[in-house]
């Protein structure tokens, strides 16, 4: 079944304590990480959520931002107004000047500063995406020779193509100097601790369970006198991670009636990309004797 809510990672810790009641508790702060890599391990689409942000590009490229996982789609929006634009640098620009005054005094408390310029930030953003219809989708960049700072002699001048991107350490590479991009993306969410959120499923929570044991006996902890070993644990843990990603994938009602509509057409729509793959659900209508055909 479709898995819609999630839990933190405090209540795998819980549930870790009740149901082995350990001897210790030196495992704690290991069992967040053990669970971040169990979630990797499932990689289902169910334990990440979407986002969209809006990056600026400087000298041909962008960083990516701390939560990314992958990318869905990256465009640009060349309609927004320039007043938007400045104020939005102007953000970006105070949001570093306080991470340089947090790395020279660790000590100090601007978190009231943080959260009033992310809120606004976040303002900002959401009218620079607010009319999906102005996003243009970039391409993926397919040159060996793209522009760069570090060798402009490199560019390949025989041709003309259109914008593009990659993206590769760290960094989104465009092939403009200087703008900004709307990225779209994929990204583990996390709660008020930073601790990674789980789907709130019987198999997800299993699994997590006999990962974070599997750890603590493959690091020599021995939680309870029970005879289970690591042989043991790790069956446990294979046969949940399976079954949290199934359970995962299994889509709704309304997911299987737009897979439906993907799949069952007459005529391909091969441009779906350059619409930001909007309408990409809509069911195909044909009408005999008429020129107009609808939902293609």
């Amino acid at each position: 079944m479709a898995i819609y809510k999630t839990i933190s990672s405090k209540v795998i810790l819980r549930k870790v304590f009740r149901d082995l009641n350990p001897n210790n508790d030196n495992w704690v702060d290991d069992a967040i990480e053990w669970i971040g890599e169990a979630l990797e391990h499932i990689g289902s689409s169910a334990q990440l959520e979407t986002k969209v942000c809006v990056l600026p590009i400087s000298n041909y490229k962008g960083v990516l931002p701390n939560d990314f996982y992958y990318s869905q789609m990256v465009g640009v929006n060349n309609a927004v107004a320039p007043s938007i634009e400045t104020e939005l640098d102007e953000l970006l620009s105070q949001v570093n000047d306080i991470q340089a005054q947090l790395a020279s005094n660790p000590n100090q408390d601007l978190t009231y500063q943080i959260r009033e310029l992310n809120s606004r930030i976040v303002v900002l953003e959401n009218i620079y995406m607010s009319d999906s219809s102005m996003v243009t989708p970039l391409a993926y960049c397919t040159t060996a020779f793209p522009n760069a700072e570090s060798c402009p002699e490199c560019v390949n001048q025989t041709t003309t193509v259109k914008e593009c991107y990659f993206i590769e350490n760290d960094r989104i590479k465009t092939s403009f100097a200087s703008g900004k991009v709307c990225l779209s993306y994929k990204a583990f969410p996390t709660d008020e601790d930073c601790y990674p959120l789980v789907p709130d499923d019987i198999s997800f929570k299993e699994a997590m369970f006999w990962y974070v044991y599997k750890k603590m006996l493959l690091g020599g902890e021995i939680p309870v006198e029970n005879g289970i070993n690591y042989v043991f644990a790790e069956q446990q843990w294979k046969y949940y991670c399976t079954q949290a990603r199934n359970a995962a994938n299994y889509p709704d009602i309304d997911r299987y009636e737009s897979f439906m509509n993907q799949w069952v057409r007459l005529i391909p729509n091969i441009n779906r990309h350059s619409a930001g793959f909007e309408n990409l659900g809509t069911r195909e209508t044909l009408h005999r004797g008429s020129a107009n055909t609808y939902g293609l």
